[in-house]
């Protein structure tokens, strides 16, 4: 009973939807829930990331996303990760960052979802300089300046599954003062979408893959 049944995890075809219910008891066990989407480029699967935007039927069932799109920069579709959900009396704080390389310095890019900005902004860059073969981390945010060169990051793998490499994805994007934050469609190749929970014990667990 303290323990997810990974059995449950499969998805039904409910119409045209395709859903995945867990009994009251299951759901009281998952901390976090976040849906993951590959994007089939022709070569391989583009990893798109994590993001915590979910759609549950009347009956509480979670449905699978079927709109292909994801978060986007200036409706340039990015990799982005999801890493936490604040939620006080006044107002639920969601943010997560995207991988990039700012003026070709290594960075993450800190995306915040508030009640100041419930679509979302670029709150600032947090430099990686993990790539550079140290542990160091950034302690603040920098901000972003008109002019700086964005160029977005993802990794990649393979039809098997496996890691190829991290390369740019899209083209490179200049800093203005109207950068927006949106969901467009990722484009016309299939996607992969697959949903990771995250129980009370901070055990993950994976859903089948669903091809859209």
């Amino acid at each position: 009973m303290n323990h997810v049944d990974e059995s449950t995890l499969s998805w039904i075809q409910d119409g045209s939807d395709t859903k995945l219910t867990l009994s009251e008891e299951q759901w009281k066990l998952i901390h976090e829930l976040d849906m993951n989407m590959f994007y089939d480029d022709g070569k391989g699967y583009v990893d798109l990331g994590l993001d915590n935007t979910l759609t549950f039927d009347d009956n509480g069932a979670l449905v699978c996303e079927s709109d292909r799109t994801w978060l986007s920069v200036n409706g340039q579709p990015v990799a982005y990760y999801h890493t936490d959900t604040t939620i006080t009396p006044d107002e639920t704080i969601i943010s997560g960052y995207i991988p990039a390389y700012l003026n070709k310095e290594r960075v993450k890019l800190i995306v915040i979802f508030d009640n100041e900005t419930p679509l979302g902004r670029i709150a600032g860059a947090s430099y990686d300089y993990h790539g550079d073969g140290t542990e160091t981390a950034a302690k603040s945010l920098s901000e972003l300046n008109n002019g700086d060169v964005i160029e977005f990051l993802c990794d990649f793998y393979s039809y098997d599954g496996e890691y190829q490499d991290t390369y740019y994805l899209g083209e490179p994007l200049t800093v203005t003062d109207d950068m927006r934050i949106s969901n467009t469609v990722v484009g016309d190749g299939n996607v992969l979408i697959t949903y990771r929970f995250t129980d009370i014990y901070d055990h993950q667990f994976w859903t089948p893959t669903v091809r859209k």
